[in-house]
């Protein structure tokens, strides 16, 4: 194992604030199993007495007499014993990094906790550990203070006992089998609330983190396999059983039957009561040589997933299990089709088959209160004045141009220069069912991959992201009737602007040039040129780069990684370090190499929050620009 790996684990409990919840001493019997225990906290197991087989998530371990287990909260054990009682402990602790110590680390915890961590081993010094955790366990019968406080003190002895083996050892750190955890905790617990928030919870992820690796193993966020799991179980229900539709709605975690029906409608493309209709004509068809008995209405997404409703639930599909399958529908299925669509119309009222003439001057008002649009997916009809709109990365474009969206992701609403426009927008995460429930009538979108699944809820916009600020600006102005807008704004940007380069190039002077980091006194510092936090400085400011810079650093890829020992020939006469404002600042006089550096020497070296520059919104980057011309000019005070 990478010592590295190992290193930065050690680091992490260095920082680590600890809380014991629980120490059981547990003793399975000959012929007694524990199977598909969910671990509800981060959790230690060490055996002391027997053998048994032991299964985290997917992998197998055979433990015999003293033993190490280390697994996360949300991972899935399954203890067997073989042919003598199995003794053990588990230690149940939740643990946080209160300060991470820099941005880097905060990225890192964001992808992956510590505490989640797996790894198993045999201890050099086993009957330590067993001291430590025998009296660990006395003294949690006793409730008083002062017993909690030498549980944690003990704790911490266990810890670095532990620490130490996985240093000398070199042993295995791993990840967790995240994909796996979530599935098995979807398909068991369906019927309950469940969000994104709520899953981040459980298995201590960050939201975005969980949907990614969720989305890369399976394809669909964890919400979409969560609405594609509770509808194919209400499927089932609907063809084996005669309950209500109320009763199957609530049964798969729907309280609102109504809701429940538009949603399985829109994924199905009929009404569970077709469905149901169908689905049993079907059946009384079986024994009609003349119908192919293959191809049904059945949506082809039942054939989706694998149920985990046997008893070795704990055993998970592959991802090659969750791909989709195409059923290709026959003519005859088609027409069967086609006379249910017409029956149900005919039960409906309507016998003569003609348009009223209120339903014609309906279509015709419905046509005037649309119009075209044509987009980088070809033409598109949305409403002429959508009241309704959604969008998930762009909320600060509609912002610009007084536009306020009902609802959007809130990563992209975090940035401290939109802070006075979030009342009244709600936000979602990845979710589908989510952008449903904000009942919208039009959505705009950042997200090719997402644009066919949000063109089925609401008319869809797709705009690319590759556009600069302008361009963006000017297509969702054409867009959403706004181009008066668009230019009373753009006219306000260029005079502000206009002044801040006036400002800042009277302090800086035009032959200086200025170079932009990310990451402070690291190993590893980040480089810009003119994008991402550089745009605002190269680009807004119009600030001159470094000539090695312009020659380094490639356009496509405004921004590369290098070490403090080339920081020399990178660096400006004035330099801009992007940090974690809130609890990371260097001494930068007092650092090998950086002290080197005239900016360093001349004092025009400036920290900037790197959260608040990295957004890329019209009003963050006219913030961003007036921050900085504000920054500098109380620097010339000084």
């Amino acid at each position: 194992m990478d010592q590295k790996v190992i290193n930065d684990y050690i680091m992490f409990w260095n920082q680590a604030s600890i809380e014991v919840l629980n120490i059981r001493h547990e003793v399975l019997e000959v012929g007694d199993n524990l199977h598909a225990y969910r671990l509800p906290a981060s959790t230690f197991l060490y055996s002391i007495v027997g053998n048994a087989q032991v299964q985290l998530d997917q992998t197998e371990y055979n433990l015999s007499g003293f033993q190490v287990m280390h697994a996360g909260k949300g991972a899935i054990l399954n203890i067997d014993t073989t042919d003598e009682d199995f003794k053990y402990y588990l230690v149940f602790y939740k643990g946080f990094i209160s300060t991470p110590s820099s941005l880097k680390d905060v990225e890192h915890l964001k992808r992956s906790s510590p505490f989640q961590k797996q790894y198993h081993f045999t201890p050099s010094y086993p009957i330590s550990l067993l001291d430590k955790l025998q009296e660990m366990h006395e003294k949690w019968k006793k409730p008083e203070p002062l017993e909690r406080f030498n549980i944690k003190t003990l704790f911490h002895q266990f810890i670095n006992r532990v620490l130490i083996e996985l240093h000398q050892k070199n042993i295995e750190v791993k990840e967790p089998d995240l994909t796996t955890q979530v599935l098995f905790y979807i398909q068991r617990n369906y019927s309950e609330p469940i969000s994104l928030e709520s899953l981040a919870e459980t298995f201590n992820y960050s939201a975005p983190h969980l949907s990614v690796m969720f989305k890369h193993r399976t394809s669909y966020s964890p919400i979409d396999y969560l609405i594609q799991f509770r509808l194919n179980k209400a499927a089932k229900l609907l063809v084996e059983t005669d309950a209500p539709l109320r009763d199957i709605a609530i049964s798969v975690g729907y309280q609102d039957a109504y809701y429940f029906s538009r949603l399985f409608k829109k994924k199905k493309g009929v009404s569970p009561a077709q469905f149901r209709i169908a689905e049993i004509n079907r059946k009384k068809s079986r024994d009609n040589p003349t119908i192919i008995h293959r191809y049904s209405i059945v949506d082809s997404n039942l054939c989706q997933y694998i149920y985990i409703d046997s008893d070795n639930h704990y055993q998970y599909p592959r991802r090659e299990d969750l791909i989709m399958k195409k059923i290709i529908k026959s003519p005859m299925a088609t027409s069967f089709l086609l006379f249910l669509t017409l029956l149900l119309g005919a039960c409906s009222g309507n016998t003569t088959g003609d348009i009223s003439p209120n339903e014609d001057a309906q279509k015709t008002k419905t046509a005037e209160q649309t119009k075209i649009v044509s987009t980088i997916n070809g033409d598109v009809e949305i409403p002429v004045d959508p009241k309704r709109i959604v969008t998930d990365y762009l909320p600060g474009f509609l912002l610009t141009l007084g536009v306020k969206p009902v609802g959007t992701q809130e990563l992209y609403m975090k940035s401290p220069y939109l802070k006075d426009y979030n009342q009244g927008i709600t936000y979602y995460e990845e979710s589908l069912e989510a952008v449903v429930d904000l009942n919208p009538d039009l959505i705009i979108t950042g997200n090719a991959e997402q644009y066919e699944a949000y063109a089925k809820i609401a008319p869809t916009v797709l705009i690319s992201n590759t556009l600069e600020m302008n361009e963006a600006l000017n297509e969702l102005s054409k867009i959403l009737d706004k181009e008066d807008e668009k230019k009373a704004w753009l006219n306000d940007y260029n005079e502000r602007v206009e002044v801040a380069r006036n400002t800042v190039s009277e302090i800086i002077g035009e032959d200086k040039t200025v170079t932009v980091y990310a990451g402070g006194a690291k190993d590893d510092i980040t480089l810009y040129g003119n994008g991402y936090t550089g745009k605002s400085f190269y680009e807004g400011l119009q600030l001159t780069q470094p000539k090695k810079v312009l020659e380094d650093i490639d356009p496509e890829k405004p921004w590369i990684q290098i070490s403090p020992e080339v920081l020399p020939d990178y660096s400006g006469d004035y330099i801009f370090v992007a940090v974690n404002k809130g609890n990371e600042t260097y001494d930068y006089k007092s650092l090998p190499v950086w002290k080197t550096l005239d900016a360093v020497q001349n004092d025009q070296i400036f920290e900037i929050d790197g959260w608040s520059f990295w957004f890329s919104d019209p009003i963050s980057i006219l913030g961003q620009i007036e921050e900085m011309a504000d920054l500098l000019v109380e620097y010339a005070k000084k």
